[in-house]
């Protein structure tokens, strides 16, 4: 299976060399990737500012007066549209695709005449589908991660 992902010629039309358009939607994805740390950012600033230290000597305290910390759905409002470029990257390469029939290999005739009718259009969306999905699924991961290190930084009685 994994043999399967790493060279996945059955995705894709056939002849189309799909090693480009995988690097450049793996290049969108981590630069959305990274900058989606601004997130650590965002956090250190709520806690900074729910941390309302008394100073006694030596030691700190939290202050009385403190204020809630904004939820983490707030703190992330923003972040899931650093990676609309990705998934429209993919989802333009499924014209794409589709449109290699016609100008590269000149082949539409004979894809729309083949016995087994979802053969053209497998081809033209199964690999963008696959990148959309592992991506989603990567997205899910990494922002789960996120909502453990949020648990994590905030005092429990301060979670709203």
């Amino acid at each position: 299976m994994w043999k399967r992902l790493r060279e996945p010629e059955g995705f894709y039309p056939p002849g189309y060399e799909y090693k480009n358009e995988r690097n450049s939607a793996v290049l969108l994805l981590a630069i959305g990737v990274a900058l989606s740390f601004q997130f650590f950012r965002d956090l250190y600033r709520a806690v900074g500012t729910l941390n309302a230290y008394r100073d006694y000597g030596m030691s700190r305290a939290l202050g009385e007066g403190t204020l809630e910390l904004p939820s983490f759905g707030r703190l992330v409002t923003g972040h899931w549209g650093l990676y609309v470029s990705f998934f429209l990257f993919l989802a333009v390469m499924m014209l794409y695709h589709y449109f290699y029939y016609y100008h590269e290999t000149r082949s539409i005739y004979l894809m729309r005449r083949l016995p087994e009718r979802g053969v053209l259009v497998r081809s033209c969306v199964r690999g963008p589908l696959l990148g959309m999905g592992l991506g989603a699924g990567f997205l899910g991961v990494l922002y789960l991660l996120y909502y453990i290190i949020y648990l994590l930084a905030i005092p429990w009685e301060h979670l709203s």
